[in-house]
């Protein structure tokens, strides 16, 4: 059976912008929302935060069966023996087994009220969305519900106002990749092709990262993604490997962690968003796994944490 889990990236004609907080604002996204065939009221209504969806969490959650607590800064989320921990403006989230996840939306706090984007939804209550485009109504329908449903896609209108995708974004496989470098003569001469995870997650999404020579003989790195409806291959980051930090670099800053090289089990180059390039690193200290992000051209680190 089919479950459809859909970013919904919406481009609606804004309304009143509000301040969500000090450095961020956000539209009203004048839609309904339709839970398990029953139209679900609000004393929040659903906005607009960076072009995506945000809804009430206690709302949509209660309606699909799970439980909201709220321990602040934390809210965590139970369905039976699923549990999930999120921090308010914070793309870090936690299941029950303490492994680490990120979100692309952070949830935030609007009128007293928890937000989350629908995309999220979708993942960790374990829900269908689909969107109405003709009388904007998101419908949500929860695992046990779909049993016998079909689900139709009105295939060219979900372009027209949201990015749809399916589980994670994936890269082209090695020859797709390779072609496509080479025809738009990003690189010269190919020394190595890789899928790249964007986050600590190995089931997540991921990039084909293809490193070679350019033009003018420079060692480059390529990130590419592929479309999963048009199978159009884009670029989502290149750089000149010399012009970043090495390896050395990073071992030698994450020993000021206390962190060395042995305790390292994984160590590579991504674009945690679109042209913007990290060091991963993930190591394992004692019973606690540390998960790292380093800016690769600055060797600062940007995200930190600890799971134990």
């Amino acid at each position: 059976m089919r479950i459809l889990l859909l970013t919904l990236i919406f481009l609606l004609t804004p309304s009143i912008a509000w301040s969500a907080k000090e450095d961020q604002s956000y539209n009203m996204a004048n839609i309904r929302v339709v839970v398990n065939g029953s139209q679900v009221s609000f004393d929040q209504e659903p906005i607009i935060v960076n072009d995506r969806i945000l809804v009430p969490i206690r709302a949509i959650a209660e309606s699909l069966g799970t439980t909201v607590e709220w321990q602040e800064p934390y809210v965590i989320i139970t369905k039976g023996e699923k549990k999930v921990t999120l921090t308010i403006n914070s793309t870090t989230a936690y299941n029950e087994n303490r492994q680490v996840f990120f979100m692309e939306q952070p949830p935030i706090i609007i009128n007293g009220r928890t937000l989350v984007s629908l995309r999220f939804v979708a993942e960790a209550l374990g829900a269908s969305v689909t969107w109405d485009d003709n009388n904007k109504v998101v419908t949500i329908i929860s695992d046990e519900d779909l049993a016998g449903l079909e689900q139709s896609i009105a295939g060219d209108n979900y372009y027209k106002l949201y990015d749809p995708i399916i589980g994670p974004s994936i890269g082209p496989a090695y020859e797709e990749a390779e072609q496509y470098v080479l025809e738009q003569r990003l690189l010269n001469h190919i020394k190595e092709i890789q899928y790249t995870y964007i986050r600590f997650n190995e089931f997540g999404s991921y990039n084909t990262m293809v490193i070679g020579n350019d033009e003018v003989d420079n060692e480059k790195a390529v990130w590419l993604v592929k479309d999963k409806y048009t199978d159009d291959i884009t670029v989502t980051g290149s750089t000149i490997l010399k012009d970043g930090i090495s390896q050395e670099i990073v071992f030698s800053v994450l020993k000021n962690k206390e962190i060395d090289r042995e305790s390292i089990s994984k160590i590579y180059i991504a674009p945690y968003e679109k042209n913007q390039i990290y060091w991963f690193v993930i190591a394992e200290k004692g019973e606690t796994k540390c998960y790292y992000c380093l800016d690769f051209y600055t060797g600062d680190i940007v995200i930190e944490l600890s799971v134990k």
